[in-house]
């Protein structure tokens, strides 16, 4: 019997991502007579088996016999002492453990950050010239700038630090019930041993029981009534049968007596004697011998895939990195042309005076030199790690209440930018549990498989309902506690219990006559009890079984109404045809059928398998519409994810139209979507051209898979791609559904997204669905039903199991990239000012306005505090309307760029304006420093009589002209002149107070970022920025906690944080700095009305919008991770390849 794929699937060989042993290629077998390849090879034909290949190849190799005496060992006596041997041809099944990272290695992690280390070494560069540099009587305060941005250091890696320590705890704690001991019972020597499964060894033989997970790939040598759960491994929701080699043979023999033809879905129909590793027995025991164990087994396979080393940056690292950059340039620039401007005028000037002064002079240069690292510190974004940390850490422990562990703190804002979901559908869409959700019986009844009780009485008469019920609980070997049987069964047995039923207590109801089992031959059960009809004691048949065939034996029908009609040629055609209606719906379907006895039949005539009294004269109770149904919330979950532009690709085991079907009932198929294509994966990758190295375009090749092994052996670093991207860009954008896909498979199309730019999400919980859960840019495991492997390669993990738990981290995910938006465009305007202000006073005034203590309080201080306001703003599903962000998409908008300019502008324009006409109206008022300087200047003059106050570079110390109470102004704070004439620095050399006229500009500079910072909480031209603003009572609390410390650094700041030393303003000097603050949210209201084209042309936001190259490095904004080394990005170019007919399954 020959499969229709099987000449496609075998130009693909399994081993593709095997990793070869590590003790050697071509190993000396000794004395075994079986290599690794081909016991390997069993199982590769098992995974992707459409009858019974691996058994075919079992037999032409010579069975079981080839194997015992292959491996060297006996099923009676196991293996002997040669351990070592096997070791050495075969490898062991140990796995590494990674112990978790201690606090000092995650907090050192946090310290390789790029902009962390630019920040430390600018701390330590600040402590030492400021010291070096200032006199000695203010040489004790010298140390605090410095010391201020090594605290920001500390507190941001701290932050990085604590958030991964608490959510690898968490991650820890979570596994803790799988990282029990798992002892498995082996043969060797002539003893029965128990063993951990990490020793077995190829040629041990294992005792098989219910209930345990496969240690190593193996075959199965005596079996009773084995049945495997394969859907960690292969995605299949049905229970597999298994068997011994001679059980399987029989089994295909007697199928092929009857004629039948197997097609795509009867793959299972002949049992397997192949056992995968990671899979669980469900039913039965006997033994079986390990074949391949470690890397070269089916799990250790997706265990080594895991290893490949191919870190890339998340989209927003790029954006980050890429912006600072910019960033940073622009403050480098700035710096070197500010150093130049203040050479040439320091060298026209000493030209004009003909002076040189060493002493003065060449400190004035040094000075020069550190005005211009100011600008170049200024320049630098300190706040926005901090910024991006603290939205992430804040986010990560909000979606711990959401149900979501965070395991990699990076995929919270990649899922604001996911515009793909590839899910896996057994366990994830659906619930992985057979559940009965139709019964048909003269109409259709749709079972609310969800809800939590059920009423029979909706359903049937009272009169009927002994009948009912003994036909559904007698006919039937499962059990609920502990859970054992057919799924089948299982499923209705859930049913009733959810109607209240007591099914042991129905089945202790009856007397049971005789029971005839299910088997595959017969495809029916039945049982004969004694019961009672109208009270009267009769004999009845109970049977079930595969609609088909039953519906060939009915005669009568029994409706619910309770009312038994007669059933000709057209009623059985009805039936027939709602049997057709039910498969295409995907449902597996039993028949429920009875028989009263007269007491007179012979119950044992048969034909060798049926019995004749099952063959005739059955009344219909119904068909039982049964499946692996959607989790809750799962459809809704998915028209959410296209409303916000994410397209949902499900990925499964199942034939074509099984997954059609449920891929319609979730919604990620619309009825009538013709575009909408089901492909299947062997054909997906033969289009596709399979995965191959970038580097060495092949399949198989020697490139290591981690950049460990790489330096280690010398070799390229292996960079995946897909063998024929060009025909991939055709066909992917139809793709909704990925039918009997392999890991493989899986991970191709996962490739494929990315390279077509797409931030991908993948959903898993199978072992199968490891590598491609890591390969894509945010992988989603099941924490209940998930595997061990498959949390380990997840980035975050869903607690409830809980499919619509992603649209909830897609919110956030939004939320957090609109949080670093809003932060961008406040942290932007106080960079741009910042620096331009500084530019520009210090090629007129050679002075810093600004202080540097007083940069590090609105840079570093204020933008603590604002990000974690602005990251704090709770997400609203109104975010799901917009399209998600693509990797090329410029994380500035023109919105933020009219905004940034036009603030900027205004706050420029009032700085400047204040430092050189504020002392023509603002008001100056009487305090302690007059009567300070009264007494000052009599000290100064009985020192020395020949002095004269009104000539001297003292007059006006305080007001700008003489002391006129009616009009009073303030002084200027300017310590030169434009023309480099003295102004106020011999009065702050004489009296040590920082002038009211520089404090006020502090003041009036602060309070205006404090009313940008409230106008950056809306970014689409929102007019009221106060809009839900009780939603965040953090944001109102910190806004006034920024205004209350910004008083009293003011008030009592004094020389430390050069503000004026006699208790700061005055209250009128407070209104006016708060006036002038309150402007600007007028100048934000204007702006919006000037749409953003007229500000920003595209083609400036053209040149943001270029992130295809690779930035050189520097301030490179990475969380919590060390410099990646980067491959070549290049595409290769592929030759075309002919358009080969794609056998697509449409709708």
């Amino acid at each position: 019997m020959q499969s229709p794929n099987k000449s496609a699937l075998s130009q693909r060989d399994y081993v593709d991502d095997a990793r070869p042993l590590s003790v050697q290629e071509q190993p000396d077998l000794g004395l075994f007579k079986i290599t690794p390849q081909q016991l390997q090879q069993i199982f590769h034909l098992n995974t992707r088996r459409s009858t019974c290949e691996e058994l075919e190849y079992l037999v032409q190799q010579g069975g079981i016999d080839w194997l015992i005496d292959g491996l060297h060992t006996s099923i009676k006596d196991g293996i002997p002492d040669d351990h070592d041997q096997r070791i050495q041809v075969y490898g062991h099944n140990k796995r590494i453990v990674r112990p978790p990272q201690t606090y000092c290695e995650l907090l050192w992690n946090a310290l390789e950050d790029f902009t962390m280390r630019v920040l430390l070494i600018a701390s330590i560069a600040s402590i030492a010239i400021e010291v070096a540099t200032a006199d000695n009587e203010h040489r004790h305060l010298a140390w605090i700038e410095g010391f201020a941005i090594f605290v920001a250091v500390l507190v941001c890696t701290n932050v990085a630090a604590m958030n991964d320590y608490s959510k690898e705890k968490q991650f820890r704690k979570l596994n803790a019930a799988s990282e029990k001991s798992k002892i498995v019972t082996v043969i060797r020597n002539k003893q029965l041993i128990q063993i951990h499964e990490e020793q077995v060894l190829v040629g041990d033989v294992c005792k098989l029981i219910e209930g345990m997970e496969i240690p190593a790939d193996g075959i199965l040598i005596e079996a009773s009534d084995v049945k495997v759960d394969e859907s960690s491994m292969t995605g299949e929701t049905h229970s597999i049968t298994k068997g011994t080699i001679n059980q399987c043979l029989k089994q295909k023999q007697e199928i092929s007596d009857e004629g039948v033809q197997l097609g795509e879905q009867d793959r299972f129909k002949i049992p397997s004697p192949a056992l995968l590793s990671g899979t669980r027995v469900l039913e039965g025991e006997g033994l079986f011998l390990i074949c391949v164990v470690g890397d070269l087994s089916c799990l250790g396979q997706i265990k080594a895939s895991l290893e490949q080393d191919e870190e890339e940056e998340t989209p927003l690292q790029v954006k980050l990195t890429m912006i600072a950059e910019d960033i940073g340039k622009f403050g480098l620039i700035s710096a070197v042309l500010i150093f130049f401007v203040l050479m040439i005028r320091f060298a026209i000037e000493r030209g004009i005076a003909n002076e040189w002064d060493h002493s003065k002079h060449w400190m004035e240069i040094l000075n020069f030199i550190i005005l211009s690292i100011v600008v170049l510190t200024v320049a630098i974004p300190e706040g926005l790690p901090l910024s991006v940390t603290i939205s992430l850490a804040y986010s990560v422990q909000k979606m711990m209440n959401d149900k979501n562990l965070v395991r990699k703190m990076y995929a919270c804002e990649t899922m604001g930018g996911a515009d793909s979901i590839c899910s896996d559908k057994t366990g994830t869409l659906t619930m992985n549990k057979m559940v009965l959700t139709k019964i048909w019986n003269k109409q259709y009844y749709e079972i609310d498989y969800l809800a939590k009780e059920q009423n029979l009485n909706q359903l049937i008469q009272k009169q009927m309902e002994n009948l009912f019920l003994e036909a559904l609980c007698c006919n039937s070997s499962a059990e609920l506690q502990p859970e054992s049987g057919s799924k089948t069964e299982i499923a209705l047995l859930e049913y009733l219990q959810r109607a209240g039923v007591d099914y042991r207590q129905m089945r202790e109801s009856v007397n049971y006559i005789k029971k005839n089992p299910f088997n595959s031959a017969r495809k029916r059960m039945s049982v004969i009890v004694q019961t009672k009809s109208n009270g009267l004691p009769i004999q009845r048949l109970y049977i079930k079984g595969a609609s088909e065939i039953i519906v060939q034996s009915l005669t009568h029908m029994h409706t619910y109404d309770d009312q038994k009609i007669k059933l000709g040629v057209k009623e059985i055609q009805e039936i027939e045809r709602v049997i057709i209606q039910m498969a295409k719906q995907s449902l597996r379907i039993i028949c429920v059928a009875y028989l009263d006895l007269t007491g007179n039949e012979d119950i044992q005539k048969s034909n060798g398998k049926v019995y004749d009294i099952e063959t005739k004269d059955l009344t219909f109770l119904g068909l039982f519409g049964i499946m692996d149904n959607l989790r809750e919330g799962v459809k809704d979950a998915v028209t959410k994810c296209k409303q916000a532009g994410i397209k949902v690709r499900m990925v499964t085991g199942d034939n074509s139209e099984t997954a059609r079907a449920i891929a319609l009932n979730c919604g990620i198929i619309e009825e009538g979507d013709s575009s909408a294509i089901v492909i299947e994966g062997a054909e997906f990758m033969k289009e596709v051209g399979g995965v191959v190295c970038k580097n060495c375009t092949i399949e198989s090749c020697k490139c290591a898979k981690s950049s460990s092994e790489a330096e280690k052996n010398g070799t390229s670093l292996r960079v995946d791609t897909l063998g024929n991207m060009s025909r991939f860009k055709q066909i992917y954008p139809q793709i909704s559904v990925m039918a009997r896909s392999r890991p493989t498979d899986k991970y191709a199309m996962i490739i494929g997204l990315k390279e077509c730019e797409h931030v991908v999400a993948v959903t898993g919980d199978g072992t199968n669905d490891a590598p491609a859960l890591k390969k894509a840019d945010v992988g989603f495991a099941m924490g209940k039903a998930g595997t061990q492997v498959a949390k380990d390669a997840a980035a975050i993990i869903l607690m409830e199991d809980n499919f619509s738990d992603i649209v909830k981290a897609v919110m956030w995910g939004r939320n957090i990239f609109q949080s670093i938006r809003k932060f961008l465009q406040f942290q932007l305007t106080v960079n741009v000012v910042a620096v331009g202000f500084t530019l520009i006073s210090s090629a007129l005034l050679k002075q810093d306005v600004l202080k540097p203590i007083q940069m590090l309080w609105v840079n570093l201080i204020m933008d603590s505090f604002a990000s974690l306001a602005l990251a704090t703003e709770p997400p609203s599903m109104i975010l799901l309307k917009d399209k998600p962000y693509s990797r090329s998409e410029s994380i500035v908008t023109n919105k933020m760029i009219k905004h940034i300019i036009g603030q900027a502008i205004f706050q420029l324009t009032v700085i400047l304006v204040l430092v050189f006409l504020a002392q023509e109206f603002i008001p100056e008022y009487v305090d302690d420093y007059d009567d300070n300087i009264k007494n000052r200047i009599q000290e100064i003059i009985q020192e020395n009589s020949e002095f004269v106050f009104e000539n001297s570079s003292l007059y006006h110390p305080k007001y700008n002209t003489d002391y006129y109470p009616q009009s009073l102004k303030i002084r200027s704070g300017r310590f030169l002149t434009v023309t480099s004439d003295n102004d106020y620095e011999e009065v702050f050399n004489e009296f040590r107070v920082p002038s009211r006229h520089y404090t006020f500009i502090f003041n009036t500079f602060v309070f205006m970022q404090v009313f940008n910072f409230i106008n950056s909480r809306k970014l689409n031209d929102e007019f009221n920025v106060l809009a839900n603003l009780c939603n965040n009572p953090l944001f109102i609390l910190i806004v006034f906690f920024i205004i209350i410390l910004q008083i009293i650094l003011v008030t009592f700041g004094n020389l430390a944080f050069s503000c004026y030393s006699y208790y700061g303003l005055t209250i009128q000097q407070w209104i006016i700095s708060l006036i002038i603050g309150l402007v600007g949210l007028f100048i934000s209201f204007l702006l919006k009305l000037i749409p953003e084209q007229n500000i920003c042309p595209k083609k400036i936001n053209n040149g943001l919008r270029t992130l295809d190259k690779k930035p050189s490095g520097i301030l490179e904004l990475r969380r919590g991770s060390s410099l990646r080394k980067k491959q070549s990005m290049h595409e290769q170019q592929q030759a075309p390849i002919q358009d080969n007919h794609i056998q697509l399954i449409e709708k």
